[in-house]
């Protein structure tokens, strides 16, 4: 009972303050046009990478070098990606300088002699250091083409030297030779040679924005814990010896800040779900009943992450900067960003440690999924954690009283 009363006062003299009314209010707002303006293309597509343009400079201008560039642009597999723009030089380079195209491929003068000789006349790559990840992939794409095209011209050298031991005419060799040049080339260069085209269920087989919705929502409890966390600290600071001399018991401190939290993340959670409801398109295809149940789950569990936070035996300042960095690595490595396929080898540990991981797996696994083995696995991991973090704060307080 003490601990509610002491929560309500918290609560009090919480929302006495300004900051408190923007962090609850116009923060939601932010974030959530963000989401709708600075990831439209994510909530859009199932790809992370939007599609990109790349200028093709022809310096050889043969028949040979336009059927390959004809081949790249009614390339359908390739169009979702890559957008090519024959121009000359000079406009290539001004598309490069405003940052219009993610790379430059230049075909040199005597290409298609070099393929049909078996010269080594490379085209040249100009990435956009403004778009490292688009030159780069370009790039790699060409390096692959570029070893496709040197296994083709071994090819037609094995089957141009066995036509002459068979005593072949020479115009007939060359004949025979021209044709596989074309069509081996061709093949190297075509984009569904180059690729095996495999679907990944990037967003846990949701759709982007229903993702990214769960994520906008997580990130901003956990942003609106710490500055809740941190308004309240002050005044924990200023009444703590006063309440101690009236018996206020360490379960007390720990357990208001609990629900003064948990009061706090509720009425946030409330407006951000109804904010999505109104100006999105996410609706709940999952089910009701789990959906309500994970966000009260996910809500308690970072309500106890900032009470935990607000034990630690460190000055206000450090538990702030601690929260802070708390909210980078559940955002760069906890699934709010990167979905959990994208992780690998460590990275892939360092994602399952996070407590923002399951939080998302089973507010997906909830509300857009219907997923009663990973839902239930994932409220576990999260009732561990949660536990195990009650438990800890509990003895840093007791500790810290003395």
């Amino acid at each position: 009972m003490r601990a509610l009363t002491l929560a309500k006062q918290q609560l009090n003299d919480v929302f006495r303050q300004p900051i408190a009314w923007t962090v609850l209010f116009v923060m939601p707002f932010a974030l959530i046009g963000f989401l709708l303006y600075g990831l439209e293309h994510l909530v859009k597509s199932d790809s992370l990478l939007p599609p990109f343009e790349v200028a093709i400079v022809d310096e050889d201008d043969t028949f040979g070098t336009r059927v390959l560039i004809q081949d790249f642009q009614s390339d359908d597999e390739l169009d979702q990606l890559i957008t090519f723009r024959k121009v000359d030089e000079e406009k290539a380079q001004t598309l490069l300088n405003e940052n219009k195209i993610a790379a430059i491929l230049k075909v040199p003068d005597g290409f298609t002699n070099g393929i049909k000789y078996g010269d080594n006349i490379p085209v040249t790559v100009i990435g956009n250091a403004q778009r490292p990840f688009q030159s780069a992939l370009f790039l790699e794409m060409m390096n692959s083409s570029a070893d496709y095209v040197s296994a083709a011209q071994s090819g037609v050298n094995t089957i141009y030297d066995y036509m002459v031991e068979q005593g072949y005419s020479h115009d007939y060799n060359m004949k025979i030779a021209k044709q596989m040049i074309n069509e081996f080339t061709t093949i190297a260069l075509d984009r569904e040679e180059m690729f095996i085209k495999e679907d990944v269920r990037s967003f846990e087989g949701v759709s982007p924005l229903n993702y990214y919705s769960v994520s906008g929502l997580i990130f901003l409890l956990f942003l609106t814990g710490l500055f809740a966390m941190s308004l309240t600290t002050a005044t924990n600071e200023r009444i703590e010896e006063r309440l101690r001399t009236f018996g206020v018991t360490t379960a007390t401190h720990v357990m208001s800040a609990l629900f003064m939290l948990v009061v706090i993340l509720f009425l946030q959670a409330l407006l951000v779900i109804g904010v999505l409801w109104i100006l999105t398109d996410v609706n709940v295809s999952g089910h009701i009943g789990w959906s309500f149940v994970t966000v009260i789950a996910a809500i308690v569990a970072i309500s106890i992450w900032y009470t935990f936070l607000s034990n630690l035996p460190f000055s206000k300042g450090v538990r702030f900067f601690v929260g802070f960095v708390g909210i980078l690595l559940f955002t760069t490595v906890g699934s709010l960003v990167f979905p959990e396929s994208y992780y690998t080898g460590f990275l892939d540990w360092l994602n399952l440690s996070t407590l923002s991981h399951w939080i998302h797996t089973s507010l997906v696994h909830s509300a857009f999924i219907e997923n009663e083995d990973v839902l239930l696995s994932s409220l576990g991991v999260i009732g561990g954690m949660s536990g195990l973090l009650l438990f800890t704060a509990f003895v840093m307080r007791q500790v810290k009283q003395g």
